[in-house]
């Protein structure tokens, strides 16, 4: 099997296209060169390179430098607190950590554990003044090689070593890294090729966060096994997506829902949208549910449907797609918009309690150095994903709920416990229990139940703390709402039983 690195050309084509500039496929590999020459002098085979950026062009170089020198990509998230990059710094130990500028002043502190390389978002194309005046600050470092290397000697890599460790929640809550190969990687990104018929005409709409498994494969990985180019805007925005879609011409994407649904917002009052998007010929989402009533608006704004995906990043991405194209009635079952039927080469099966499991070349097989988990998910069977799923005549799957307790936060996946732990600090907390709510925006938001020590009274300047104790310590789309409450639901053994909690408080989380 083939490796991403053996797919691509030597030509003259466009592959990235970042606001005012474009970088060629020529081009791209010529500054991989430079980079690559850059990080031999501070990594080895088998050794781990991190990157912190939102989507920029040198996301995709580093990613492809760091495989010519055989090591390890380690996607990270630039909305990671401080605390939480240093302890997934602290596990993998990468030797080289990519940083891109404007996020210096919140992960400094890294410098101690790993050689430090800044790079600029800018390098490549000034970004949109409403981007830099609410993104960016001061701090343009350019430290990468970006001198053009027309060669750089090739470690003969396999397809069975590891090309990327990427973080998740996974199937059990705590924060593990999954290990993908380049042969998953490989075959997710050939599965998304021959799926939906990806040429080298197309130009993809990479929106999804690069340090996520939609944006890394859809995004990054199908373009290139595509030969065909990527248009990326940093950050998404819908005013500048809408630039971006009409400049560029651009006919494919897959993102979250909470995207789509921050686009109709924007752009349902907009004269001719159809026409303005007609260069689409597929909108596709994953990482989270996705509400009926967007699926709905969806179609009546543009006349096309968005076409649903399941997976996980132990899946590296694909598990199952709507058939393409796909001109029938929209499959729902329970208000629930189905997630597709399974994917080229993958197997689906009905585990305990309807639980989804599933097999195929793009699922990994371990965790990074965690033997326990890797033993809980990765069976003889297939890979358990911890959701329960409902398949109907046409086998087309719908995904019911989650067999544990994650909370999907715009396709992010949040443990409860994580939000928890970090309430509990404040000693005013007798006990927490945190569970999700609907949110149309969002899929779902964490709200935080605290139950105050007896004899402290409920107050705003408690709810304010709290609140500036989980934007200290957490990510701020992990940020909970706080409600008081004056008991905890208790089992009878004394355990919290979150699934209790509208018991106590008298409602429905609907």
């Amino acid at each position: 099997m083939k490796t991403m690195l053996d797919i691509i050309n030597d030509n003259k084509n466009a592959f990235i296209k970042y606001f005012n500039s474009t970088v060629t496929y020529h081009d791209f590999i010529e500054y991989v060169n430079g980079i690559a020459a850059q990080f031999s002098m501070y990594c080895d085979k088998n050794d781990t390179v991190a990157m912190i950026s939102e989507n920029i062009p040198q996301f995709i170089m580093c990613e492809y430098a760091s495989w010519k020198n055989h090591c390890i990509f380690l996607p990270l998230s630039p909305l990671d607190s401080p605390i939480e990059m240093e302890e997934k710094i602290q596990f993998i130990k990468p030797k080289i950590i990519v940083i891109s500028s404007e996020f210096k002043d919140n992960f400094y502190n890294l410098e101690k554990y790993a050689k430090i390389i800044y790079t600029d978002p800018e390098t490549f194309s000034k970004l949109p003044e409403n981007f830099e005046n609410k993104f960016l600050n001061n701090n343009h470092i350019e430290e990468l090689n970006l001198r053009k290397k027309a060669y750089f000697e090739l470690y003969n890599i396999d397809s069975e070593d590891v090309a990327v460790l990427m973080f998740t929640s996974g199937t059990t809550g705590r924060p593990k890294a999954a290990v993908i190969r380049h042969k998953n990687i490989y075959a997710a990104s050939f599965i998304y090729k021959e799926w939906f018929n990806v040429h080298k005409n197309d130009v993809n709409l990479a929106i999804a966060p690069f340090f996520h498994i939609t944006g890394l494969i859809f995004g990054i990985s199908l373009s290139v096994i595509s030969n065909s180019a990527i248009a990326i805007d940093y950050r998404f925005g819908p005013d500048n997506a809408l630039k971006t879609i009409i400049n560029n011409k651009t006919s494919i994407t897959m993102f979250v829902a909470t995207a789509y649904r921050s686009m109709i917002n924007s752009w349902k009052n907009i004269p001719d949208i159809k026409k303005l998007l007609s260069s689409m010929r597929l909108w596709s989402a994953g990482g989270m549910p996705m509400p009926l009533k967007t699926e709905n608006e969806w179609k009546a704004m543009t006349g096309k449907y968005i076409y649903m995906a399941y997976g996980l990043t132990e899946s590296t991405s694909p598990l199952t797609l709507w058939e393409y194209p796909y001109n029938k009635k929209l499959k729902v079952y329970n208000n629930i918009v189905s997630a597709g039927k399974p994917v080229y080469y993958t197997i689906i099966r009905k585990g305990r309690d309807n639980e989804l499991i599933a097999n195929g070349p793009q699922v990994i097989s371990e965790y990074y150095d965690n033997e326990i988990d890797t033993g809980n998910t990765f069976t003889v069977k297939g890979m358990k994903t911890g959701d329960i799923f409902y398949m109907d005549s046409d086998s087309y799957i719908y995904i019911i709920d989650r067999k544990k307790d994650l909370i999907d936060i715009s396709g992010y996946k949040v443990w409860p416990a994580e939000i928890e732990n970090v309430v509990r600090q404040d000693n005013r907390v007798e006990d927490v229990v945190v569970v999700p709510k609907k949110d149309e925006y969002r899929g779902e938001i964490p709200v935080a139940y605290v139950k105050l020590l007896n004899g402290i009274n409920v107050d705003n300047n408690i709810k304010d703390n709290l609140i500036a104790l989980c934007k200290l310590k957490l990510s701020k789309y992990k940020i909970p709402e706080i409600k008081f409450i004056d008991k905890m639901p208790v089992s009878a053994t004394g355990k919290i039983k979150r699934s209790d909690i509208y018991k106590i408080i008298g409602e429905e989380n609907d």
